[in-house]
């Protein structure tokens, strides 16, 4: 019995966490393979494509890191606000506002470039807070159910937006609807030569490490972790709850709105955004992929990022729909979300080891 191996049972709990992330991942892929035989030509071949596709050209894995640096920014933010308990839908509104916010100061001529820069992610920063941060607040003062406010003010932010964007920015002379040029100045500085890999990439690693820093090592993010966990033992232990709430949400709006700056001022000149961007599903794939778990964001922003990347490879090369990776998210996010999945083992493994433990206090 002294031989025997006993595991804590928070080991055992993220043992099951992999597994249930990797078998979603595994069981998303073979119905994708699935929906692939039903449209493809030949199927074995796309599903190699979509797999592999994304590496087998330098294009394509810069590809795969342009994709990836919005993702730093709306994944973080998502993390947040789950994080904090709160089923906060609004990043990706969050994202197209400060998008539009920071245009405002981007066609802006003359302003120094550094500050300029500086200027639009705040404009964007602070049109993301206010996004995000009134669900919260709606939820703290009125006891609005923040998935359903958060939902409603992306379309907020979205026909707002787009009435400015064509009324206040439109340029006549740009021949089709978008803003006025951006300030060269105003633009974020290309870091690797012949791709579009800006100094976003560095900002968004910088948001990373200040969402875990914050979530993980100060005394708020323990907060916000503890009203995650069980707001009645937080309310109870002191912690205030509802302005934790709000704070958080605020802050997780600051960083999607700035990932808007930072998406339209390294990849475009103008602004000519029509519609919603879609982070908001990508982000919510981030933070259940990542399990709200730090050392994971990054692992999950590069798969988000390669999927995507995979499927237009695969649309480009074959008839197979963009779509089937919108079912590809949906599968993961509900297999990884569903708490019942692989429990039954994950119990039975806890329960061997606490009677192992047992036994070995017993024979001591």
């Amino acid at each position: 019995m002294a031989n025997t191996k006993i595991t804590s049972s928070e080991n055992i709990e993220k043992r099951f966490s992999f597994l249930r992330t990797a078998l979603s991942v595994l069981i998303a892929l073979v119905i994708a393979f699935l929906l692939i035989l039903t449209v493809s030509e030949d199927p074995v071949n796309d599903m190699i494509t979509f797999l592999i596709g994304p590496l087998t050209s330098v294009s394509r894995i810069s590809t795969i890191v342009e994709k990836l640096i919005p993702l730093l920014f709306t994944g973080t933010a998502v993390c947040l606000m789950f994080s904090a308990g709160q089923i906060n839908l609004s990043a990706e509104g969050a994202f197209f506002a400060g998008a539009i916010a920071s245009t405002a100061i981007a066609m802006i001529k003359g302003i120094p470039i550094g500050i300029h820069f500086v200027l639009c992610f705040l404009a964007g920063g602070l049109a993301g807070a206010i996004i995000s941060g009134l669900p919260g607040i709606m939820h703290v003062k009125f006891k609005v159910m923040t998935v359903v406010s958060s939902l409603m003010l992306n379309y907020v932010a979205l026909f707002l937006g787009l009435y400015v964007l064509l009324n206040i920015y439109r340029d006549p002379t740009a021949g089709f609807e978008a803003s006025y040029p951006f300030a060269e100045s105003a633009k974020l500085p290309i870091i690797i030569p012949n791709t579009d890999i800006h100094l976003g990439l560095i900002i968004g690693i910088a948001v990373v490490i200040f969402g875990s820093v914050l979530l993980h090592k100060t005394t708020f993010g323990y907060g916000i972790r503890t009203i995650g966990q069980n707001q009645k033992f937080a309310f109870y232990s002191g912690i205030p709850v509802g302005k934790t709430i709000i704070l958080t949400q605020v802050i997780a709006g600051f960083l999607a709105g700035a990932g808007g700056s930072e998406e339209i001022l390294g990849l475009y000149n103008r602004l000519a955004y029509s519609g919603l961007t879609g982070h908001r599903s990508h982000g919510i794939m981030i933070a259940v992929v990542a399990r709200i778990n730090r050392k994971n964001v990054l692992f999950a922003v590069l798969f988000v990022a390669y999927i995507l990347t995979a499927a237009d490879v695969l649309s480009r090369m074959s008839k197979v729909p963009n779509e089937v990776v919108d079912i590809i998210q949906a599968v993961i996010i509900v297999f990884i979300a569903a708490e019942a999945f692989l429990s039954q083992w994950e119990h039975r493994a806890i329960v061997k080891n606490s009677q192992l433990v047992t036994a070995q206090e017993q024979g001591s």
